[in-house]
């Protein structure tokens, strides 16, 4: 697992090298679209001012002109910008796949990045929401708000020239101030960007505690469906209705708060925004009851102020969005962080372990155990051999094979396992999705043709299953818990594990059904080292090799019951 530090370093990684060559070329093609569209806006600007130059003398031939003139430019800005608007879509598309695909592999990593995340208990908060929102989020604003950035910085460049040479000077108290109407806009713009700044600076944290409290709220709702069998049974309408609406009366806090906030601001930006329009008209009329300037030069200074205004408040004007954009800047970058510190937890476990072993599972092992002072744990479990560890609730169990499948660092000593092992945890994994999908997991669906699809649903009694092989549904709440363990023990019979993990895989089946299921796994895997922990006595005819927990346990150093020699 290779995970850059920080979300900075993720980003210049992911974009910054030469594989990115047509995203940097479909940015140089939207660049170019609105460097000829200011091209356009200065073209515009002049018609204003011939247009309104010819009505103050009635000119009808050039009136008309103008007219003509202005259908083709207008066509062309509309033209320029669709094409530039389609060319960002595209552009923030093709950056979100990039970024949200090295996000997915490195939370879904081989290492168990998902896992790890939340054994260490420093998990951010929904991170699925913060993969799937706030990276479309992040290159969306980004990119909208850089290259609105840009178009700030070219309108600036261009029409600052055209507002310095029409505004000619004036004089204040004596000192003769060149071009100013330049200046009065550099002023109106400061105090403008100042003072929403003070009003909207509130804005981030806000956008940061609503976007948690929107996928909470979120996450709570996946969560009743996917337990709506529990849900219904329980008849606690009322106390789901009580959770969901408790949490949805947070979010709304928080949302009204938001809206009050980015209210106070509209009023100021609204409101200014009316002002700027008169302005500049303010300002110039001395220059037009002199005569310095005619009604076409008049427009063509209001045209320029408030363009030149508008780029130089483009903090102002973007406030809200840079404010969304640092929140879910903030929310990525936590999570790269802590999948960071992921990284170095499973270097700290890998430490403890031997992986290129191919003759079986070894453990020599001191494993703390919740309730017991201490476990010390040798195992010894050959190729082709059943082992199974029993044990009463809470002995350490589940625990142990955790600690075994490299989940767990609170422990001292050497694990030596094979890297091709799987782990069956006590929560089967059913998805939506085909049942060929389902049954091939954690291989790809292709690899898994009709005649072994067949012959491994057969070899776990559910032949019954083949005619659906293809349908696609929730196989959750369509298959009962024992043929959803059956798929489990399938997917270890098509896997083919050096080292399989199984952990009260067989609880939702029979005794009889049981043994049949462990007599497939020796017959069908017969070079696998396996566990299983369970606590059904019949299967311990099957075994061959038997472990009690409590036979692990030590206390200060003395054995409370003699380990065996195995």
């Amino acid at each position: 697992m290779q995970l850059s530090f920080g979300l900075k370093s993720l980003l210049i990684h992911c974009f910054f090298n030469r594989k990115q060559w047509r995203l940097w070329a479909l940015l140089c093609f939207v660049i170019g679209a609105y460097v000829f569209n200011i091209n356009l806006a200065i073209e515009l600007n002049n018609w204003n001012g011939r247009f309104y130059n010819a009505l103050q003398v009635v000119d009808k031939e050039a009136i008309y002109r103008a007219l003509f003139d202005f259908i083709w430019l207008c066509a062309t800005i509309i033209v320029v910008l669709v094409t530039a608007n389609y060319a960002q879509n595209r552009l923030a598309l093709a950056a979100r796949r990039d970024l949200t695909a090295i996000f997915l592999k490195n939370w879904l990593s081989k290492e168990g990045t998902i896992y790890h995340l939340q054994q260490s208990r420093t998990e951010p908060d929904n991170p699925d929401q913060r993969i799937a929102e706030d990276i479309k989020e992040l290159i969306n604003l980004s990119l909208s708000l850089a290259i609105s950035l840009f178009n700030a910085l070219l309108t600036i460049g261009s029409f600052s020239v055209i507002l310095w040479n029409l505004s000619g000077s004036i004089s204040v108290f004596g000192y003769k101030i060149p071009g100013y109407m330049f200046w009065v806009c550099l002023v109106y713009t400061a105090l403008e960007t100042l003072f929403t700044h003070l009003i909207g600076r509130k804005l981030k944290n806000l956008n940061y505690e609503g976007q948690r409290r929107e996928a909470d709220f979120r996450a709570a709702l996946l969560e009743k469906r996917r337990f709506a069998q529990a849900v219904a049974g329980a008849r606690a309408a009322e106390a789901d209705c009580a959770q969901l609406q408790h949490r949805f009366t947070v979010l709304l806090n928080v949302l009204i708060s938001l809206v009050k906030k980015r209210r106070d601001l509209d009023f100021f930006s609204v409101g200014v925004g009316q002002v700027t329009h008169l302005t500049p008209i303010f300002f110039s009329l001395p220059s037009l009851f002199t005569g310095v300037i005619q009604l076409g030069g008049l427009m063509q200074i209001r045209s320029a102020f408030v363009d030149v205004a508008r780029s130089l408040s483009w903090i102002a004007m973007s406030y809200p969005e840079l404010a969304r954009l640092v929140a879910v800047y903030e929310r990525l970058n936590q999570l790269q962080n802590r999948m960071h510190d992921v990284e170095q937890r499973v270097e700290e476990i890998n430490s403890k372990f031997d992986w290129k072993n191919n003759e079986g599972l070894s453990v020599d092992i001191k494993l703390p155990i919740i309730g017991k002072c201490l476990a010390y744990v040798h195992m010894s479990i050959p190729s082709g051999t059943l082992a199974i560890l029993s044990g009463p609730s809470g002995s350490g169990k589940s625990t142990l094979i955790k600690t075994i499948a490299g989940f767990n660092k609170s422990f001292t000593g050497q694990i030596r396992s094979s890297e091709n092992y799987l782990w069956i945890s006590q929560l089967g994994y059913m998805f939506h999705g085909s049942l060929r999908a389902n049954l091939s997991y954690p291989l790809l669906p292709e690899t898994l043709n009709n005649d072994l699809a067949k012959k491994i649903l057969n070899r776990v009694g559910l032949a019954n299953l083949f005619n659906q092989i293809d349908e696609t549904d929730d196989w959750t709440s369509r298959l009962s818990n024992g043929e959803q363990q059956r798929i489990m023990l399938a997917r270890a019979l098509i896997a083919k594990p050096k080292v399989l993990l199984l952990d009260e895989t067989t609880s939702a089946l029979d005794d009889l059904s049981a043994q049949q299921m462990l007599d497939c796994i020796k017959t069908d895997l017969p070079q696998t080292s396996v566990i299983l922990v369970t606590h059904q006595q019949q299967l311990k005819n099957k075994a061959d090799l038997i472990f009690e927990m409590e036979q692990f346990y030590v206390s200060d150093s003395k054995l409370l019951h003699p380990v065996p020699s195995l």
